[in-house]
């Protein structure tokens, strides 16, 4: 399965977004291989989109060369590569996950390429090994098994004898009660209660991983973000205090955006601070300072020794940062 499609064409996801929709499941399928020349790449864990921009590798490990439109979605006739079949193999991955190419609205324009994971972002992804974890040879031991009949019988001879048990009650319930529904079930609901049993659902600790995978991934997306933000607001202000002319800020910017940036309460201490320095004027002066003594260094005023001990400085320090701001200005 490349791509689940549930009723009225719409395509759900585990994490919220979309959902999506297609229009049309054939014109899809024909259009995807059209576009891409008859060959879907399918990679792992999406490192066409992930690491290939980074530089790293991205081989492709199989890739769809046929795509049929079935009741639950669209499939892949695929011819893998040697890795990928040795994947296959060892049933590393369980699931493909899709990438899709929509419009605004949410329809589902293009399946350009798909990838193997374990982690899949769509709702009823039916599982890569689905067919040899829910063999037919299985299910029909099973039957024989429950029939009493021996384990070499044939299909045809099973079926033979569920039909001429069709008109005892007690075989009936007996079937119905295997099937977990009550007895006196008709035999439509036998067969809706078997076919349901026969057919695979993702497993539920699988799902669960997922869940756990896509809030680990948007909980590290919302920490970036933040972060992100933070650092913009603390940049924004420290460099608003540098037009400004504050005394000692430009000298200390990476300092004090870190701070800013790092908490709500360094937040406000960065802005508290930068608050009570002393602008310069057009001269570069801020008419507080003192002519330069007689070795070159200036002589710190009493507000100007109380700004250093509140940037952590040492007071030769912030004089050295003031001569040099005044030079700049200058």
């Amino acid at each position: 399965m490349l791509l689940p499609i549930g009723q009225g064409g719409v395509v759900a996801t585990i994490d919220g977004r979309g959902p999506y929709r297609v229009r049309d499941a054939a014109k899809l399928a024909a259009d995807a291989l059209a576009l891409h020349a008859g060959r879907i790449p399918i990679d792992e864990n999406h490192a066409t989109d992930l690491a290939a921009p980074e530089g790293r590798p991205a081989p492709a490990r199989g890739w769809a060369t046929e795509l049929e439109v079935r009741a639950d979605g669209i499939y892949g006739r695929v011819e893998w590569s040697k890795p990928g079949a040795a994947l296959m193999e060892e049933r590393a991955y369980r699931f493909i996950s899709p990438v899709l190419i929509h419009d605004k609205a949410g329809t589902v324009l293009d399946l350009p390429r798909a990838s193997l994971t374990n982690t899949p972002n769509l709702r009823g992804m039916a599982a890569l090994n689905a067919t040899q974890e829910n063999d037919p040879m299985d299910l029909l031991a099973k039957l024989l098994e429950l029939l009493g009949m021996p384990a070499d019988a044939g299909a045809e001879s099973a079926l033979t004898k569920v039909k001429s048990m069709c008109g005892t009650d007690t075989s009936m319930n007996a079937i119905a009660t295997a099937a977990g529904l009550k007895a006196g079930a008709s035999a439509e609901q036998i067969v809706q209660a078997v076919t349901l049993l026969a057919t695979p659902t993702p497993d539920a600790a699988t799902t669960i991983a997922a869940l756990q995978s896509e809030v680990r991934d948007l909980g590290t997306r919302l920490a970036s973000q933040t972060a992100l933000a933070a650092t913009e607001r603390a940049t924004a202000f420290v460099d608003n205090a540098i037009r400004e002319s504050r005394v000692g800020v430009k000298a200390l910017r990476e300092h004090f955006i870190s701070r800013h940036a790092a908490s709500a309460a360094g937040a406000a201490d960065v802005e508290k601070e930068i608050g009570a320095l002393p602008k310069l004027g057009p001269s570069g002066a801020t008419g507080e300072l003192p002519p330069q003594i007689k070795d070159g260094k200036i002589a710190l005023n009493a507000e100007q020794k109380n700004i250093a001990a509140l940037l952590g400085l040492s007071e030769d320090a912030y004089a050295k940062t003031l001569a040099a701001e005044a030079t700049a200005a200058s």
